[in-house]
């Protein structure tokens, strides 16, 4: 039953959002929105595109993996098509000169950035990027490339799905002790797989995120399973390629760890790692950097100071605007359904809305912050969580 309520709250919302830009695109009430939040914020806005994997098939791939993390080929062609009728699409150190002032822009720009380092960002993506001669950057997590490792995330969610499909309450899978507790928690309240990975990758600390996967597959059968190509990391050939025509290589931490769920010299020797790896096999300096689940505190902020990057996304869905604080980037995270319209298919009207940012000027979205507190180490050797001042 709250699956079904769920599902008819999605649709309702998605109908709405579709009139709406319908109305709103064709009126030409889009354009004055836009023009006034320009007006009102001083200068051109930067709008900063996120998207994760660029698959053939959408419906068959869901099969398979976290489907908000997708979004076909075809789809992507057509949200840069849309994103060239109102936007320059810049790379990320122009779009930071840009919003510092020593660049003059004369239409607002955009940045496509793509996290994860997924492997069908290079045979999917890329080709795309390439014929349309449009620039990028790819935020990696860096002991996974080059490998056949999964990300976390996907292992999870795999093995929370089978849980689900197979009617195996959180305190049946045999995991016991701190896993089956956080297991409990995570499907209060009979949450689906989507949800209950929600909630793990947002209170629990991805080491011990990744032993619990590791558990859940040898009870659940799924140490052997086949995913599909494009799930898996990329190669440094591929990066390096992607790089010599335009599509820069960016830090993702080195195992997609959430740093602000760590004490913070974790966090530092994350951020170092993962430098020194992706400079080691790009063959150039990494500047560039995108917090994993979107969240940062003031400790991060300085690592990643410290390891001379200057600048890092998150996934608040804002505007960037000029004097924006290079380290809290905003980003619009889109997938398959992001331009879905009232009917069910692809909407222009719709996808042109996402890219002005016209629906959260009208309060129709909301963004989630990323700011979280810096969890510091003790003399003891424990941690505590104090207020930041970031954010």
């Amino acid at each position: 039953m709250d699956g079904l309520k769920s599902a008819a709250v999605q649709l309702a919302r998605r109908t709405l959002k579709g009139a709406a830009a319908l109305a709103l695109h064709y009126s030409g009430a889009r354009e004055l929105l836009s023009a006034i939040q320009r007006r009102a914020v001083g200068g051109r806005r930067v709008l900063i595109l996120s998207y994760h994997r660029v698959v053939g098939d959408f419906a068959e791939e869901a099969k398979h993996g976290l489907p908000t993390l997708n979004i076909e080929q075809k789809t992507f062609r057509r949200h840069l098509e849309v994103l060239q009728e109102s936007h320059d699409v810049v790379s990320i150190d122009d779009a930071l000169c840009v919003l510092d002032g020593t660049r003059r822009a004369a239409r607002d720009v955009a940045v496509i950035t793509f996290d994860d380092g997924y492997r069908d960002v290079y045979t999917k993506a890329f080709p795309v990027l390439r014929e349309m001669r449009l620039p990028g950057i790819v935020y990696v997590p860096s002991s996974l490339i080059g490998t056949d490792r999964r990300l976390g995330h996907d292992r999870l969610y795999l093995a929370l799905s089978k849980m689900v499909q197979r009617g195996i309450p959180p305190m049946g899978v045999g995991v016991g002790g701190e896993g089956e507790r956080w297991l409990v928690d995570a499907f209060d309240g009979g949450s689906s797989a989507y949800l209950a990975l929600e909630r793990l990758i947002s209170r629990r600390p991805t080491p011990a995120l990744l032993r619990l996967a590791e558990q859940l597959e040898d009870r659940l059968g799924l140490t052997d399973v086949r995913v599909p190509d494009g799930q898996l990391p990329m190669s440094w050939d591929m990066l390096r390629e992607m790089d010599a025509h335009g599509v820069a290589t960016g830090g993702h931490t080195a195992d997609h760890t959430v740093l602000t769920l760590q004490p913070i010299a974790e966090a530092r020797r994350e951020v170092a790692q993962c430098r020194a790896a992706i400079e080691k096999n790009v063959k150039k300096p990494v500047r560039h950097f995108a917090y994993c689940n979107g969240y940062y505190s003031a400790g991060v902020v300085e690592a990643l100071k410290s390891e001379g990057f200057i600048s890092a996304v998150t996934t608040e869905d804002m505007p960037n605007v000029p004097g924006a604080d290079p380290f809290a980037l905003k980003r619009k995270v889109l997938w398959e359904r992001s331009s879905t319209g009232v009917l069910g298919a692809y909407s222009k009207a719709l996808t042109a809305c996402q890219f002005e940012d016209t629906l959260m000027m009208l309060s129709m979205q909301e963004p989630v912050i990323g700011a979280r507190p810096t969890r510091f180490d003790e003399p003891e050797g424990g941690a505590e969580e104090r207020l930041s001042a970031h954010g």
